[in-house]
């Protein structure tokens, strides 16, 4: 076991955590915002002809093209933090976003440019996607190794919290603008307005981020000629098997939030009829609670253990997801939101274990891997598969591969007190 090197304590680390946790919200709120605005952005960038509903379409697979280009940028971003360090990665993705929103805000659409708009749409959604894969292991591998063994549950849960808010900070703007300048000006022109927020907003973090210092652990890898000239071959040679347990546990991250959060509203409109403006209400209220949970789980495995934290809400959802998919039709809302709180408290626990599954000097390489790997698959075929799932095979279904992913990560978990790596 490494021997930890000393780390921030009190309005420091208060300091480093709010930063990375701001930094989260703006930059997946610039991520997010193209899904809210999906109808706009495809009426805006699409040919007429094709209809309004192919055109909606046609934006989503557009936002799914971010997806696949995190686990990409992810791994190019990860070598550059375990060479030149967290740090640099950390201020530079987040200016990398703020980019890419802006030029997205301001790019001329279908009728201007013709078939060279949507292209144009993706090459900046492709950066997006890249910016949003660096972010977030660098975030994670940052803040863990300033807040160290003790507290790094608590800090990467207020990470993760940040990150989760911002989805609902554009869903939020989303209905501001649209109440302040109605629905004809949002198709129009006002959904341009929610992206350049984002874009300034990301500005200033960057501004602040850019003064960031390296931790402790990279400064000790400098200092003794530990850094790696290509830390994703020597991830795989040497780390082959926390890479899969870090897949393994990310999976069920990714399909917590795809299925449970963004995908929810879906879900309830096509299977029980729901109205869809009282689905998204509950989604969001399933999102906030399971925000406040990343914060109490993550306080509680810095307490206990974060692998007992982690085993018990993964027992819980291997128990409870299949009955909860199987009455929600006659039950309403409640089961599924009961599940998805029950995700929260995992992704608050599990979020502390991730940085200590690998070696410092490859450490963002396998964050990177086994994070954006993950989402990119699972988190970006989520909820195409569960209502795909619900509609062929019925809901039970649905539960039966949420409970199957949760038993694959309980035997993934590392034992009480494993975690660590030298």
């Amino acid at each position: 076991m490494r021997d930890t090197p000393p780390t921030e304590t009190g309005r420091s680390l208060l300091r480093t955590t709010l930063i990375s946790a701001l930094g989260g919200v703006f930059e997946f709120y610039d991520f997010v915002i193209f899904a809210v605005f999906a109808p706009q952005i495809g009426a805006a960038f699409f040919p007429p002809e094709a209809g309004e509903s192919a055109q909606t379409l046609r934006a989503f697979l557009v936002f799914a093209v971010g997806y696949l280009a995190r686990p990409i940028g992810g791994l190019l971003w990860a070598h550059v933090a375990d060479r030149r360090g967290r740090a640099y990665v950390f201020s530079h993705t987040v200016i990398g976003m703020a980019i890419a929103t802006m030029a997205i805000a301001l790019l001329p659409g279908y009728q201007t440019l013709g078939d060279a708009a949507p292209v144009l749409l993706v090459l900046l959604r492709l950066l997006q996607g890249m910016t949003l894969g660096g972010e977030l292991p660098a975030s994670l591998c940052w803040l863990a190794e300033h807040a160290g063994d003790r507290k790094k549950g608590l800090a990467t849960a207020t990470l993760m919290a940040g990150v989760n808010s911002g989805m609902l900070l554009g869903q939020s703007v989303a209905a501001a603008l649209t109440f302040a300048l109605g629905e004809q000006a949002m198709a129009s022109w006002g959904w341009r307005l929610a992206f350049v927020l984002g874009s300034v907003v990301g500005i200033v973090a960057w501004a602040v981020r850019r003064h960031v210092g390296e931790t402790r652990e990279f400064a000790r890898l400098q200092q003794n000629g530990l850094i790696e000239r290509t830390p994703l071959k020597t991830l795989l040679r040497t780390s082959r098997r926390e890479a899969l347990r870090a897949a393994c546990l990310c999976a069920v991250h990714a399909w917590v939030v795809a299925t449970l959060y963004l995908a929810l509203p879906s879900y309830l409109h096509e299977m029980t009829g729901m109205p869809l403006q009282q689905a998204e209400r509950i989604a969001l209220t399933s999102s906030a609670i399971g925000s406040l949970l990343y914060l109490a789980a993550g306080f509680a495995a810095d307490f206990t253990s974060a692998a007992r934290v982690c085993r018990f809400a993964l027992l819980l959802l291997a128990l409870l997801a299949i009955p909860a998919y199987l009455f929600t039709d006659s039950a309403g809302w409640w089961p599924l939101t009961a599940i998805g709180a029950v995700g929260g408290v995992f992704i608050g626990g599990y979020l502390g274990i991730l940085p200590s599954l690998f070696a410092a000097n490859v450490r963002s390489s396998g964050l990177a891997l086994g994070y954006d790997g993950a989402f990119a698959v699972v988190g970006g075929l989520g909820p195409f598969l569960m209502l795909w799932l619900s509609k062929n095979c019925g809901p039970i279904a649905v539960g039966a591969v949420t409970a199957a992913l949760a038993v694959i990560a309980i035997v993934a978990l590392p034992r009480d007190g494993a975690q660590s790596r030298a």
